[in-house]
């Protein structure tokens, strides 16, 4: 065990509890939307994005593990005045690492709020038709409340805990989706332009937003745990269960029938019977699978913001309790700000965008940042001894 002042960390998080965290955070709400996304871009090869949107998505979370291992222990939040700062001027580290912090506070702030919109949206237009969404949204605001209250040790328990539940089921209602499968749909494949080519790859990386959240996590990771590998692991499954998902989405309906449903998977679904017919309507277990997919995904995006702030004033667990409250009231007006579903897949997509500049410009400003001081620091020191 490791005290630091204000705060307490334990280096305890294992590869396992790496992997449940990062996977269970990136499958959530896009799950219901990536096969109208990816082929309303790239057609019938939709599934293409997926696996391409995974390597531009290891290139970031790698930087991110490279930075975790220069300040071992540490998080986003504890080494950014070291990054822009130094020993002789401490204040200047603070000064130019606050907007850094504030981008990427600000961004998880707004992607919980409209990612509990999408969930609302898909319960209370496909199964509590008569539950207001103001209901939804705060039963899963108090849910994650409560798990602002504990320790990350407790987050990375939860997460796994119910990372079976959510990988196994959606798994087996992607390969039991093929049973009305026509492969025709997936052919060709030869004619996609090399802008749809980019578009589409742009909604697979952004499918896979979420592991920003290892910025805080990976301080808590043993250090003899491969991070890297844990997070090849992490993104393999997240993009078997994506291909898996967009291949039986296209293959079923044919990209063109996808552009017309709101929620395709949740389609697939319901065309997809179970042998037996153990269940009637897998649509419902379906929705109980997700929802605990969607809760870790903004659970764990809320409990970063809350913890960042505890670590930036330097406070204990009695402060993260008091602002996980307070910051919930406002989340909840923001997530009701989008009036239909339209405004809130608009503000998705600049989500996405914002995904794209927190994963990929942060990592390289800072690594950018940290050579050029190393230079300056050896130039220096070769001055000194001549």
């Amino acid at each position: 065990m490791n005290r630091r002042e204000g705060h307490v960390w334990h280096q305890t998080l294992s590869m396992w509890q790496q992997i449940c965290l990062m996977t269970s955070t990136l499958i959530g709400v896009g799950v219901l939307t990536l096969p109208r996304t990816t082929s309303s871009k790239l057609y019938e090869a939709g599934w293409i994005a997926p696996l391409i949107g995974s390597a531009g998505a290891y290139v970031s979370l790698w930087l991110i593990v490279k930075l975790s291992k220069r300040y071992p222990g540490e998080t986003f939040i504890e080494y950014s005045h070291k990054v822009w700062g130094s020993a002789k001027r401490p204040w200047v580290g603070k000064v130019f690492s606050l907007p850094w912090i504030c981008i990427y506070l600000v961004y998880l702030y707004f992607s919980t709020a409209v990612v509990s919109r999408v969930f609302g949206e898909v319960v209370v237009t496909s199964v509590l038709l008569q539950t207001p969404l103001e209901v939804m949204l705060i039963t899963m605001f108090l849910l994650i409340l409560f798990l602002c209250m504990h320790e990350v040790e407790v987050v990375a328990r939860v997460n796994e805990l119910l990372f079976p539940f959510i990988i196994f089921p959606l798994l087996f209602i992607a390969i039991a989706s093929f049973q009305k499968a026509e492969i025709g749909n997936l052919l060709p494949i030869n004619h996609v332009s090399i802008r749809s080519m980019v578009e589409g790859v742009y909604e697979g990386i952004y499918s896979y937003s979420g592991f920003e959240i290892m910025f805080i996590f990976f301080a808590y990771a043993q250090q003899n745990t491969n991070r890297e590998l844990a997070g090849f692991y992490s993104l393999l499954i997240a993009a078997s269960l994506y291909m898996l998902i967009v291949v039986a989405g296209i293959s079923v309906f044919g990209y063109e029938e996808l552009q017309r449903v709101t929620w395709p998977t949740l389609e697939l679904v319901k065309t997809t019977q179970v042998p037996g017919l153990i269940l009637e309507r897998l649509e419902s277990a379906f929705l109980a699978v997700w929802v605990s997919a969607v809760f870790t995904t903004v659970a764990n995006a809320y409990y970063v913001v809350v913890y960042s702030l505890r670590q930036l004033f330097r406070k204990g667990i009695r402060f993260q309790r008091i602002m996980a409250s307070v910051l919930l009231i406002p989340l909840f007006f923001f997530a009701l700000i989008p009036q239909n579903i339209t405004e809130v897949f608009s503000m998705a997509s600049v989500l996405g965008l914002s995904s794209l500049v927190i994963n990929l410009l942060i990592p390289v400003v800072y690594w950018v940042a940290i050579l050029i001081r190393d230079m300056v620091t050896r130039r220096e020191g070769r001055n000194i001894d001549g």
